[in-house]
């Protein structure tokens, strides 16, 4: 239950930070042009699990402990 919810955080997590991104310039002497872009993507979600493994925001935990309330009402 805990690993499906810290996916569901890092999933939550990437689509929350990819907007951050979308309108930066890959242009000029230090951007990394087109390849840049295309890897961008990778990047957020790298940085969404990263953020989960370091203690995330809290979503996971409250995943969980759904689950496990929702799992206890199908058991009584």
């Amino acid at each position: 239950m805990r690993e499906t919810a810290e996916a569901f955080e890092a999933s939550f997590l990437s689509q929350m930070l990819k907007p951050m991104f979308e309108g930066l310039k890959t242009d000029g002497m230090f951007g990394g042009g087109h390849a840049e872009e295309t890897w961008r993507g990778f990047m957020v979600e790298a940085m969404a699990k990263q953020t989960v493994q370091a203690g995330g925001i809290g979503l996971a935990d409250q995943v969980v402990a759904q689950m496990i309330r929702m799992q206890e009402e199908q058991s009584a």
